[in-house]
């Protein structure tokens, strides 16, 4: 039986920044019980907080925008779940990915799972949050190439302690066109899950470099 399984988190007023930066501003505006005739929410808050994705425009002068991408480049039909348990300021390297993508054909949307998590209501979470190679990207895009975006459970692909490791990565990924998604909701799936679908559906506004992102998978 097909189930549908969220991969992203609700937006909150306590959702991890980057940084330590600001998290969403939630300011009601009408209230029905304070006698307005209907209830109105005003929210305040970056591009990049919570569950988000970067597109080449993040990093790149010339890249692509959100709105640069098709109805059908948002849906994912051949997903890959990997499951490698990260410490913190762990570097993701080459090596790792190599080892857990030995037997497979290809891919689309290649999903990291690091157990990272656990610590998303706590400061570790922002500031010893794992980096990631920039060497990974060519590797991708020379052995999987309908490749179209990675995701993950850390909070960024630049970890905090490694910053300009970080920003390479970004660059390196964004040039090949690989989106990037960060602070997924992966602890609901496992890699024993036959995942048919991803559906990441992006907030449009324009010149987008990035958006918050509803994310579900499809299972079955």
């Amino acid at each position: 039986m097909t189930k549908y399984i969220w991969l992203s988190h609700e937006l909150s007023d306590d959702t991890p920044a980057y940084g330590g930066g600001e998290s969403l501003i939630v300011k009601c505006e009408k209230q029905i019980a304070a006698g307005h005739s209907c209830n109105s929410t005003k929210l305040t808050f970056s591009n990049h907080l919570g569950t988000h994705v970067d597109v080449p425009y993040h990093f790149i002068e010339s890249g692509k925008k959100i709105s640069d991408y098709k109805i059908e480049q948002w849906l994912f039909h051949k997903i890959k779940l990997i499951d490698i348990q990260i410490k913190p300021d762990e570097i993701i390297t080459l090596a790792t990915i190599k080892s857990v993508l030995a037997d497979i054909d290809d891919v689309d949307f290649l999903l990291i799972k690091t157990g990272f998590e656990e610590y998303r209501h706590s400061d570790i979470y922002w500031q010893n949050s794992p980096a990631f190679s920039d060497e990974i990207a060519a590797f991708l895009k020379e052995n999987f190439p309908s490749i179209a975006a990675i995701g993950f459970d850390s909070i960024s692909l630049t970890g905090y302690q490694h910053r300009e490791l970080g920003r390479e990565a970004h660059k390196t990924f964004l040039s090949q066109d690989i989106r990037i998604f960060e602070d997924m909701y992966l602890s609901s799936i496992t890699s024993d899950m036959h995942i048919s679908q991803v559906i990441a559906m992006p907030l449009r506004f324009e010149n987008a470099d990035g958006a918050p992102c509803t994310m579900i998978a499809c299972v079955g």
